[in-house]
């Protein structure tokens, strides 16, 4: 319990009676020309919507202990929406980037070549002024392809350094999932990514999936 009892009021000294703050995971809008993505592409990504930990589906950011099982949400820091909606359309956003395809979303494209998406995060942890971590597991099921494409499943864990401060944080979250979609990108398109400078990334390789 030292860590509810220390961390928590740290947190919260303050904060009572003010308006909680909200935070996303998406990142600033590009208004140029290099968002438009590549319509002569050879295939297209769908995203299917995320799975995240029954203790993280709530609408408080939750601050993890890197020494226990005890978690601490916050009642002034907020998700601005569902936070595995959050996570997806992240994702989704940068691997569209990265590849340079369009990102369908749930759209059926009937004959279209896709390579569809399911990430199941696992962790996604808060320790704050210390650091992220994300762990994940995706598959990877191609559609309208020639049979000798496979359908995979992947997985991975990445970890980011944060500095005090909820925005330090949430942008921590944020830069792992760049990570992330980058080596989820990797499995697709076979191309390697930049390693990261500002996180650590453990690819644990992929399997032929069913």
């Amino acid at each position: 319990m030292r860590f509810l009892t220390i961390l928590a009021p740290a947190l919260l000294a303050g904060c009572a009676g003010t308006a909680p703050q909200y935070y996303s995971l998406q990142a600033p809008a590009i208004a140029s020309s290099d968002a438009v993505r590549n319509a002569d592409a050879k295939y297209v990504i769908s995203v299917q919507p995320v799975l995240i930990p029954q203790e993280l589906s709530r609408p408080q950011i939750v601050v993890a202990s890197p020494d226990t099982s005890e978690v601490v949400p916050l009642s002034v820091a907020l998700w601005s929406g569902p936070l595995e909606a959050q996570i997806r359309d992240a994702l989704a956003a940068s691997l569209s980037s990265t590849l340079n395809v369009l990102e369908v979303g749930a759209a059926k494209l009937d004959g279209a070549p896709v390579w569809n998406i399911y990430v199941d995060m696992q962790r996604f942890d808060s320790l704050y002024n210390k650091e992220v971590r994300q762990e994940a597991v995706w598959r990877l099921v191609p559609s309208g392809m020639k049979p000798s494409v496979q359908a995979r499943v992947c997985s991975a864990q990445v970890r980011v350094k944060v500095e005090d401060g909820m925005s330090n944080l949430v942008a921590g979250h944020r830069r792992a999932l760049d990570i992330l979609s980058s080596a989820i990108a990797e499995t697709i398109s076979g191309k390697q990514q930049t390693s990261p400078t500002d996180g650590t990334l453990h690819f644990r390789g992929c399997a032929r999936a069913a």
